[in-house]
């Protein structure tokens, strides 16, 4: 599977390169690198690519409360009926997520 990681254009993802070059890498993505995540940053000038992360950090910050663990609220908001979704078959984030995999990527799952 692989990693990913989504991020705005902050400073603090890109704020500590030595060099302006296109080519030099900030501390953030040469650690990425090592960990081999990929960087997705959010398109520029478009902060509405970062909103949906936005709205899943306030929901847990809402919610943190109730949970011992980042992976216990985790999973508890991916298999939750969720308003965006299709409500009308009670789809949960999680559904949706395997819902819209292309089909080559289904079948990788069903043999984890």
């Amino acid at each position: 599977m692989i990693k990913q990681v989504n991020t705005d254009r902050g400073p603090e993802f890109y704020s500590n390169k030595k060099h302006k070059n296109q080519g030099s890498k900030s501390e953030f993505e040469k650690f990425l690198l090592t960990k081999g995540i990929k960087h997705a940053p959010s398109r520029v000038n478009n902060p509405q690519t970062n909103g949906k992360l936005e709205r899943h950090w306030l929901e847990y910050d809402r919610h943190r409360w109730r949970f011992k663990s980042l992976k216990e609220y985790i999973n508890w908001y991916n298999n939750r009926l969720h308003g965006a979704l299709k409500l009308e078959w009670a789809e949960t984030p999680f559904q949706a997520f395997i819902r819209k995999l292309p089909q080559e990527s289904l079948i990788g799952l069903m043999f984890k």
